[in-house]
């Protein structure tokens, strides 16, 4: 694995989701880049893991163990950030409920609509406005948000792409508003990877995800690190700060074809 480049060196990173799938895959492009992270999720054995595979790159890492629906956590992770490292000026938002994400409508439970909307929306907000500050007093931001491509085509996700949708909206307004406070807020698109995407395609015919990823143009499910990851570092580097607002499709071309 590549050495620190150093394009986020003294960049202090908050990510969300960070054991698995997109969150693990930013942590570890923009710890190659030289940002310290702080990896937040659920399971603490996986972000021990994480820790781990960022120390070899002779970057700075922190775990917390946390629920991004708990209003405590989030407080307490911004805290620790700050307090380890210094003013967090990156926030990614990849957690997001690990239910199933498919179902029709009508057979989705309150439960876990409730969940979805609380680890999507609810959640993204939060940090976003808790990290403000922060961002504020350390000159300037980066916040990439999660979107998903089956907002286009929402049959059988209508729960989950909704609260996507919502997400994508409250970017593109946080991008509007704190643009002045040189805050950068883009939301990404990922076609990954993850044990979540696993789970979604379990219980459909054998090979659907492969039958999927060989329809995309470039023919595959995007790598969590060389695909998803190193184009987050991107837009958290000062080689995106002209970008705002913004939609980035990382998804091997489906976007194209959906």
């Amino acid at each position: 694995m590549d050495k620190i480049t150093g394009r986020l060196k003294d960049r202090v990173a908050i990510v969300t989701g960070a054991g698995q799938g997109a969150g693990y895959g930013a942590a570890i492009a923009m710890a190659q880049e030289g940002a310290s992270i702080v990896l937040m999720g659920r399971t603490q054995s996986k972000l021990n893991s994480v820790a781990a595979e960022i120390e070899t790159l002779g970057a700075k890492s922190l775990v917390f163990a946390g629920d991004v629906t708990d209003a405590s956590d989030i407080n307490s992770v911004v805290n620790v950030a700050y307090e380890h490292f210094g003013h967090p000026n990156i926030l990614v938002n990849a957690a997001q409920s690990p239910g199933m994400r498919g179902g029709a409508l009508l057979d989705v439970t309150p439960e876990l609509l409730r969940e979805f909307w609380e680890s999507g929306y609810v959640a993204t907000l939060s940090l976003m406005r808790t990290v403000y500050p922060h961002m504020v007093k350390a000159g300037g931001g980066s916040i990439i948000n999660f979107g998903t491509g089956v907002q286009h085509s929402p049959a059988g996700f209508g729960v989950y792409a909704s609260v996507k949708s919502a997400i994508q909206t409250l970017s593109r307004a946080a991008a509007m508003e704190w643009g002045h406070q040189k805050i950068r807020v883009n939301t990404v698109m990922p076609f990954v990877l993850s044990p979540s995407l696993e789970e979604d395609f379990a219980n459909k015919e054998p090979d659907a995800l492969d039958a999927i990823a060989k329809h995309a143009p470039l023919g595959r499910v995007g790598d969590p690190i060389a695909d998803i990851g190193r184009a987050i570092a991107f837009l958290a580097s000062d080689d995106a700060a002209y970008m705002t607002g913004g939609i980035l499709n990382l998804d091997g071309g489906l976007m194209e074809i959906r």
